[in-house]
């Protein structure tokens, strides 16, 4: 682990103001602590945001000694806690970012809901779920046939995928008798970031993973193949030799940072606004202010500037510097640099819901017993602690497997959802107001979409019971669209955030399909055997009707998953970044997260949000012939 002075070179950083009219200098190449005399230093690259996407580039362009880059990060250095580190402890509120709360969601019953983002070095990998799954082919495909980009697909992603990551695999009577198999073809062996199994199953998850094919859901060879429509065991970025997260500060920064003097980090402040040179059109660096408030000084870039401050963020400093939609930029003085109506639109999320459970017959231990049984939990923590196996490689709250629904294995009405989709109108799902342009994307993907609802094995759903006291339902490919907007200049007021969840009425037909098949899972002979029963007002709810007024009660519109406020489109269909992930209008500026999606996929984030920055990495490295260790 880098010492504490190490993590303290970054905050020693480019301390005071610095005037449009300094002379600059370059960032010292053997520096082992950069202090105010270095306040006007010129980077190559600047990367706004030290998540995934920010810290893996920052270390693969730091592969060439000669290239400098600083990574601006609003958030701390974590401390090393056993709720970040250890699955089973789990306390990632530590770092959620402050104050996110939606506006009143229209589709929701005017429901106002807390939003969750990372605010500490390497982001979301840091207090996610450690769930390791990627989206389906058909996702990185569609990707690239909306923008037009016959290099991007998932053809060209697995390399990617493959170069990020280390599999470990279990053991294997283990894996025999938690239903793990695996394709080695499609898993990673030389990759910074370390993934494996749980070396831990509890014995309600065999009841409902058997269940699961009971229903109709078949076992799948493997998830990370690109297709996980049936019940699998969940890989997670579970580092087997130490038993504890593997996320974007280990993996990408801690593994390099002793070698690296031309890699630096900047905590506890963030960028408030891209500048340009005179031309107005090319970037020339960024101004930032600390977290906690102070003065706004600049730091320079003689290359590019790099966004990856997250779905949130990232679209609130392209409006904060004159890149967004015109009438919101007018609306606050902002001079327009580059006037993209896509600009903080297109919002997408993976909506949640939980539905509560009792149960007059369940087996333990289940999930809930580390809370419930000390004796229990300090057998397993004891074990945890010799072995690196037992319930604590395990996420709290969480159990082992997962199910991935089609629309065909949800419902038999599936074509007629389709069908409905198909005839209605795409702008009744959209603000009155919106642009054309954005209009126009929309309905592109819209029909990528459609598509998928009608292709049995891509999933649009998700379902999840962690062995205790409740059941998770997810929805994967909502047609609903949000926004993130601007409120304010000031750049440490939150954006606005709108979900728009459950707006578009197929979503909730697809989500009354999905919680029906739960329903179902729950009644076959297999799971009844354990009295399970849907506590109150679920129970109740048995129409359609009834249903939806049920869900726009309960879904959570977030799982921390939001994306793609960037999109990466042709800018005739609002989009923001083009096939290179470079924003359009502008020179020297790229974004490079969760933001450029066009779309949600099939899958937890994270691990697409690391091949796709590996592959950004190679797009820079070939532009400015930077070389690779």
């Amino acid at each position: 682990m880098p010492s504490i002075r190490g993590h303290l070179l970054g905050a020693l950083l480019l301390l005071s103001p610095l005037s449009s009219a300094a002379p600059t200098r370059k960032a010292p190449k053997y520096a082992t602590l950069v202090n105010r005399q270095w306040s006007n230093a010129t980077y190559d690259f600047i990367i706004a945001g030290g998540g995934i996407a920010g810290l893996t580039l920052a270390d693969r362009l730091t592969e060439d000694p000669n290239v400098s880059v600083l990574v601006i990060e609003a958030g701390p250095f974590d401390w090393g806690q056993e709720g970040i580190l250890v699955p089973g402890i789990f306390q990632p509120w530590w770092f959620f970012w402050p104050n996110l709360v939606s506006t009143p969601e229209p589709g929701l019953n005017n429901r106002q809901v807390g939003a969750i983002t990372g605010q500490v070095v390497g982001g979301g990998s840091a207090i996610n779920a450690m769930v390791y799954v990627r989206g389906d082919t058909e996702d990185y495909d569609a990707w690239g046939a909306l923008q037009e980009d016959s290099t991007l697909s998932w053809n060209d992603m697995l390399p990617y995928f493959l170069k990020s990551e280390t599999f470990t695999e279990p053991d294997a009577q283990f894996a025999q008798d938690a239903n793990i198999t695996w394709n080695p073809l499609v898993r990673g062996s030389f990759g910074p970031v370390q993934y494996t199994y749980p070396q831990h199953s509890y014995p309600g998850g065999e009841v409902w993973y058997n269940a699961a094919n009971a229903v109709g859901l078949p076992h799948i060879e493997d998830p990370l193949a690109g297709h996980k429509a049936g019940v699998f065991p969940m890989p997670s970025v579970l580092d087997a030799a130490t038993g504890t997260r593997s996320y974007a500060k280990v993996n990408h920064y801690d593994r390099v940072s002793a070698a690296r003097p031309n890699y630096h980090i900047l905590p506890s402040n963030m960028v408030s606004k891209v500048i340009f040179r005179e031309d107005c059109k090319t970037v020339r660096g960024v101004e930032y202010v600390p977290t906690a408030g102070g003065n706004a000084t600049v730091a320079l870039a003689s290359r590019e500037v790099i966004l990856a401050a997250g779905g949130f963020n990232t679209p609130k400093v392209l409006q904060l510097s004159g890149i967004g939609p015109k009438p919101l930029l007018d609306k606050f003085g902002i001079k327009v640099i580059s006037n993209l109506p896509g600009v903080g639109q297109n919002l997408q999320d993976q909506p949640t819901l939980t539905v509560p459970l009792t149960f007059t017959n369940n087996l333990e231990p289940n999930s809930n017993s580390l809370n419930t049984d000390p004796a229990y939990a300090a057998e397993q923590y004891a074990l945890y602690q010799s072995d690196k196996k037992g319930a604590f490689t395990v996420i709290s709250s969480l159990g082992t497997n997962i199910a991935g629904v089609s629309l065909k294995q949800a419902t038999p009405d599936f074509l007629d959802i389709v069908a409905a989709a198909r005839a209605a109108n795409p702008a009744d799902s959209l603000p009155a107001d919106v642009d054309p342009t954005v209009l126009a994307g929309y309905e592109a993907q819209r029909e990528i979409i459609i598509s998928q609802f009608e292709n049995e094995n891509v999933s649009v759903g998700n379902l999840h019971w962690g062995t205790s006291d409740n059941a998770l339902v997810y929805h994967l490919r909502p047609l609903s669209r949000g926004s993130v907007n601007i409120v304010s200049t000031d750049p440490l007021v939150n954006p606005e955030i709108n979900f728009r969840t459950a707006t578009d009425p197929i979503d909730q037909a697809v989500y009354t399909a999905l919680f029906r098949k739960n329903r179902e899972l729950f009644a076959t002979p297999e799971m009844q055997a354990l009295g399970p029963a849907e506590a109150s007002p679920f129970a109740e709810a048995q129409t359609d009707a009834e249903i939806d007024a049920l869900l726009r009660d309960n879904i959570n519109p977030t799982n921390a998953h939001q994306c793609c406020t960037a999109a990466m489109m042709p800018k005739s269909l609002g989009g923001v970044v083009d096939a290179k992930q470079q924003v359009y209008g502008v020179s020297g500026l790229r974004v490079a997260d969760i933001s450029f999606w066009p779309f949600q996929t099939g899958g937890s984030p994270l691990g697409t949000i690391y091949a796709a920055a590996e592959r950004l990495a190679d797009i820079i490295k070939a532009e400015y012939g930077i070389s690779s260790l």
